[in-house]
């Protein structure tokens, strides 16, 4: 990871923990920084244009879904923008929303991508 992945990295840990924005998985060491704007295209390496995901959700975004299913990759972008947003601004609401949901379904996205790697 470049110097400046990692500092971002950790201004999002400060900012809002520790976990998965995507899961709500707790593991500091298999957290990674996504680039929101992809950095081929411009895209800083900033906690405004980051999240912290784990490694296997990373994975599976990049090699899964983004050829896959671009709209996909764009609203769980879109998704990971917001949910900061709400963060942000304590929107209470809406980040149980989110956590409750959206969490979920990417966690069991997770599972099944972690499982596929296994075979």
């Amino acid at each position: 990871m470049s110097g400046k992945n990692s500092q971002a990295k950790d201004k999002l840990k400060i900012m809002y923990g520790c976990r998965c924005m995507l899961t709500g998985i707790k593991d500091n060491k298999k957290l990674t920084f996504h680039h929101i704007e992809k950095a081929e295209f411009g895209g800083p390496a900033t906690p405004e244009n980051g999240a912290n995901i784990i490694h296997e959700i990373h994975e599976w975004l990049h090699c899964c879904i983004e050829y896959n299913d671009h709209k996909l990759f764009e609203l769980v972008n879109e998704c990971l923008q917001l949910y900061k947003s709400c963060l942000d601004h304590n929107e209470r609401e809406l980040i149980e929303q989110y956590e409750q949901e959206c969490m979920p379904l990417f966690y069991e996205k997770y599972v099944l991508y972690k499982n596929r790697k296994r075979k």
